[in-house]
């Protein structure tokens, strides 16, 4: 019999570790311009042309695809920068496509991204039950509150980069915010200010800011926001915890009304434009402003110093 030869192999690798430290840089002098007064009648004009014109858009559906047509446009005439970004979902064992819509305006360089976004998909009826439905509340209100931002920071100086995002398939398990994160390169991660996100925001008369995570209470309570409460999202789930989950400390705006935390037509065909109220997205939408004024005016510029760490493994085949 031929002897048998044992033949040791080591195969050296080396894998970049990418580590981003992040580190303040020094700040500037800024004169920062305050924006106009949020308008509730262009935004419930923008709600009602999502719920009422357009109707029901759960993620992969021709609703879904018109809306996001639209909502680029929207963004587009205001001079920002958009892109559809597709991803994909599954639902009743149905593989989809879903749509974000991101829309960008550029900062002063070094300081950074600063997000806000809101879902504009709704749940997908289900025939005999009282369920699905235009989605007023859920959330053509937040999308609304979104276009007004819009509308506000189109053309004043910006600090950190301006990045709104409709989000597509929140409804599904936060496909698109997920898969929106997911697209991020690590560094953009690190230098992330934070993002604002919107849901439910057209009935209710308390506003409620919820967090996920210890880092985003403390970014919660920074903002020079007059809320009812700030607390933790205990059940439920919206857009800003795909960031939270990666390290971006985000925050929900959402009116709150006891009993009804969405509002008494929570996933109902009675979710209608004329439910919604004119105070709550008033409230929201002033808020909104606020907070994104002072995240605008504390930025301050920072690095990120990327080092590549060797790291390497041995392996014996026998």
């Amino acid at each position: 019999m031929s002897p048998v030869h044992r033949v040791a192999h080591r195969l050296l690798l080396t894998v970049a570790l990418l580590c981003a430290l992040v580190s303040p840089a020094a700040a500037q002098s800024l004169d920062f311009p305050q924006p106009a007064d949020f308008d509730s009648d262009r935004a419930l004009a923008h709600a009602y042309h999502l719920s009422e014109t357009i109707g029901d858009r759960p993620g992969g559906s021709v609703g879904e695809q018109v809306s996001a047509g639209w909502l680029a446009g929207q963004f587009a005439t205001l001079g920002y920068d958009v892109r559809i970004q597709p991803f994909p979902l599954y639902r009743y064992g149905n593989s989809l496509i879903g749509m974000n819509v991101i829309a960008t305006r550029e900062g002063l360089p070094g300081y950074g991204v600063l997000y806000a976004g809101a879902h504009y998909d709704t749940v997908e009826r289900i025939s005999g039950f009282d369920y699905g439905g235009p989605g007023a509340n859920d959330n053509a209100s937040g999308v609304s509150v979104l276009l007004e931002l819009a509308q506000l920071y189109a053309a004043i100086p910006l600090t950190p980069t301006l990045t709104l995002i409709a989000f597509g398939g929140e409804e599904d398990g936060l496909a698109g915010s997920r898969h929106f994160v997911r697209q991020l390169p690590v560094g953009v991660r690190f230098l992330a200010q934070g993002m604002l996100n919107f849901d439910c925001v057209g009935v209710g008369d308390e506003l409620h800011l919820y967090y996920q995570g210890e880092s985003d209470r403390e970014f919660a309570e920074t903002l020079p926001v007059d809320a009812d409460q700030i607390q933790r999202l205990r059940s439920g789930s919206s857009d800003h915890v795909s960031f939270s989950d990666n390290g971006i400390p985000a925050v929900l705006f959402s009116m709150y009304t006891p009993g009804n935390p969405c509002g008494p037509h929570y996933h109902r065909p009675s979710d209608t434009h004329d439910t919604l109220e004119r105070a709550a997205i008033e409230r929201t939408g002033r808020a909104a402003v606020q907070a994104l004024q002072h995240l605008m005016e504390t930025a301050t510029p920072r690095s990120a110093n990327l080092r590549y760490l060797p790291f390497i493994a041995h392996t014996t085949s026998q």
